[in-house]
């Protein structure tokens, strides 16, 4: 470990990255992630087109997570992310463009 660093290095990637499910539909994997870096910091995401996005999204909908982590992982942290602007009121919906 370097010893001139102000925090560990799990606190430097939790704080400066995100990560996402592509390439990785495992329950277990996405359990340990959430447990390491919080479900504030990972992206649903597919690697089209050599992931089916039916199939992961079919895994992702049926992960033991709460509705909460999944809407968070699922749209929220990609909105707050990419600064997305969202509909007046709307809870997070993308405004037409």
């Amino acid at each position: 470990m370097c010893k001139n660093l102000k925090k560990n290095v799990l606190s430097y990637l939790a704080d400066n990255f995100f990560i996402t499910t592509s390439g990785v539909f495992r329950t277990q994997a996405l359990l340990n992630t959430m447990l390491e870096v919080s479900s504030d910091r990972i992206l649903f995401s597919t690697d089209y087109p050599y992931e089916s996005a039916q199939e992961a999204a079919k895994w992702f909908d049926n992960c033991p997570i709460s509705e909460h982590d999944r809407i968070k992982i699922g749209r929220e942290n990609a909105v707050r992310l990419f600064n997305l602007k969202t509909a007046a009121g709307s809870k997070g919906v993308l405004a037409a463009a």
